[in-house]
């Protein structure tokens, strides 16, 4: 009988341990896709920001809806704290840093886009992408992926390959 309980005990701990295994791999899954969704909220909130200030008239601090005027907004424009500017790829951006994660403008040859991402930022981390090419909530392209030099975005894209225009009749400034 003292063989029998100890391949029960062996088996048991077999057992437990696959089963911690697979809810660390499902934590980790869970937690990756949470910040995908976390800082896709967050940058289709300042879109909505953006769009805010597109349509809000120039005497009251606006953009007039003038799309010229998209060209130099800042994220202290669209009222968020600015504390940093970089450029990445070729843009110049501004943002703001603040619990842990990076929430960055910067303006294409066609529209503004929104660039979020843990800080520090390191390969393999979530970074999401939101670009806004006009004024209307179907005109907003969300874009993730896990970060790793010359990658690609989860639409396919290289790295600083803008998303296609999800209705270019409808959609431009």
């Amino acid at each position: 009988m003292g063989q029998q309980q100890l391949l029960l005990l062996v088996l048991g701990i077999v057992i437990v341990g696959l089963a911690v295994v697979v809810g660390i791999q499902a934590f980790n899954e869970n937690q990756q896709k949470s910040e995908v969704d976390r800082f896709t909220e967050q940058g289709v909130a300042m879109a909505g920001d953006l769009i805010a200030y597109y349509m809000k008239p120039a005497a009251t601090g606006g953009g007039g809806q003038d799309a010229a005027s998209l060209n130099a907004v800042t994220v202290a424009d669209l009222g968020y704290e600015q504390n940093l500017s970089d450029s990445w790829g070729g843009f110049t951006r501004t943002g703001t840093r603040s619990q842990g994660s990076d929430r960055l403008l910067a303006q294409s040859a066609t529209h503004p886009f929104f660039h979020l991402h843990p800080f520090p930022w390191y390969e393999g981390m979530t970074r999401v992408e939101v670009h806004v090419f006009g004024p209307d909530p179907q005109c907003i392209v969300a874009r993730n992926d896990d970060w790793v030099a010359g990658g690609t975005w989860s639409d396919g894209k290289g790295e600083f390959v803008a998303p296609d225009n999800p209705n270019p009749a409808a959609c431009s400034w």
